[in-house]
């Protein structure tokens, strides 16, 4: 018996068959021979059927049943939004973004100096439409991490 983070286990190895493939290589030096499985497990030993963000799929399922699937899935055609609406969408999440850094930014400045946070909460244009200021500084930055 095995113990793994307090949990016994009786161990059960696999038992794979394998076989050299006749290829070569090299790792940290070392020449190393390739091998193949003949029998391999498969990737889910149980048969599930899983939604992941409103699509349905199975997981384990033979694959005359994967094909069918597949099949159903590309048959359905995509509904885009316009253009015009998608593109109204990003701009208002942008400025929104922006807005956002900036009302943060004004907070951390208000605790630094020992203002009260209701006044820096409440600075904004309430006119429509109207920008109070540039909000350039608070957009994205050009440069990139790496």
């Amino acid at each position: 018996m095995l113990t793994y983070r307090g949990v016994s286990y009786r161990y059960q190895p696999t038992g794979l068959a394998t076989r050299p493939t006749g290829d070569v290589g090299t790792y940290r030096g070392q020449d190393i021979q390739f091998t193949a499985v003949d029998n391999p497990p498969p990737a889910y030993p149980f048969e599930a059927e899983l939604v992941y963000r409103g699509v349905a799929y199975t997981v384990g399922a033979s694959p005359s049943d994967t094909a069918s699937v597949i099949t159903a899935a590309t048959t359905v055609p995509a509904e885009f939004p316009p253009i015009n609406v998608w593109m109204r969408n990003l701009i208002t999440k942008h400025v929104r973004n922006i807005r956002r850094r900036e009302h943060s930014m004004l907070v951390r400045a208000a605790e630094d100096i020992g203002l009260p946070i209701e006044d820096a909460t409440e600075y904004e244009s309430h006119i429509q439409g109207k920008v109070p200021h540039d909000f350039a500084g608070y957009d994205r930055s050009t440069s990139a991490m790496s």
